[in-house]
């Protein structure tokens, strides 16, 4: 039924895309700011502005602490994608490399990006310093008291806060490895970084982004990320599936069925043919 072809290297963004949650939004709730940093995020995301204009801006709004991270790494594994974990690991079963390249906050993507099965070394986002003075552990001079929780200082530059950041991120990833290689992502920064890559797949389940679902060759409408099976997977993997997971199978077929859009007829005519 499905002639297509295996990518090996499979990129995926991680707000939004493998988790639910824009992980600034939820920093923002927690220090009241949430209205202010949403309507920069959704801009930035959206294409509106640069990303590298708001970056900065939004986290000394949010001043986050290390509590306040830790309370994110919690929100991220609470509210992974629905078939996220499954899709990560068949794609690893089957020799496939697996990535998450995101804008958002080092340790905990890369925490949250661990438990559901992404290699450690295959996880980039953007560190941040804390103010080792800052706290309240002068009061009593313990540095182990449980309220003492040093605030954001700065972030690292680095590419992943530009808009256009991404693709930098992705040629050192990926390099001259040998295969093919998809990115699936749902904001404007992921678009950017379709060049680097032999395809690139919008993701609405979460947030379905305009200027993305249109300019996207293709789009996913669904939660479920099962489709990747099928679009990164290629031919062992999918008669794989038919085997050992007639179920997914069938829910990933029915869903590239109904609600895959793709924007080149040439490209879904060759897939589901």
């Amino acid at each position: 039924m499905f002639r297509w072809f295996r990518h090996q290297h499979v990129i995926f963004d991680c707000d939004s895309t493998l988790s639910r949650i824009e992980g600034i939004d939820e920093l923002a709730e927690i220090a009241g700011v949430t209205e202010q940093v949403k309507q920069m995020t959704d801009a930035a995301m959206a294409g509106s502005i640069a990303l590298e204009e708001v970056y900065g801006k939004r986290l000394e709004l949010i001043k986050p602490t290390q509590d306040d991270i830790f309370k994110l790494k919690q929100a991220y594994k609470n509210t992974a994608t629905q078939d996220a974990q499954t899709v990560i690991q068949l794609l690893k079963d089957y020799d496939h490399d697996v990535y998450i390249v995101s804008g958002g906050l080092l340790e905990p993507v890369r925490e949250f990006g661990i438990s559901i099965g992404v290699p450690e070394a295959n996880i980039r986002a953007v560190g941040v310093d804390y103010n080792q003075l800052s706290g309240q552990w002068w009061l009593n001079g313990n540095m182990a008291q449980t309220d003492w929780s040093p605030e954001y200082l700065n972030f690292h530059q680095s590419p992943l806060t530009l808009s256009e950041g991404k693709r930098t991120i992705i040629s050192e990833l990926i390099g001259n490895k040998p295969g093919r290689s998809m990115l699936i992502g749902d904001g404007m920064s992921d678009l950017l970084a379709a060049t680097e890559v032999d395809t690139f797949v919008g993701y609405g389940g979460v947030v379905a982004r305009e200027n993305v679902k249109l300019k996207s060759e293709i789009f996913i409408q669904c939660e479920s990320l099962s489709p990747i099976l099928v679009l990164a997977g290629g031919k062992p993997l999918i008669e794989s599936l038919t085997d050992s997971n007639a179920d997914l199978y069938q829910q990933a077929v029915n869903h590239l069925k109904t609600a895959v859009r793709f924007t080149d007829q040439k490209l879904e005519k060759h897939l589901l043919t």
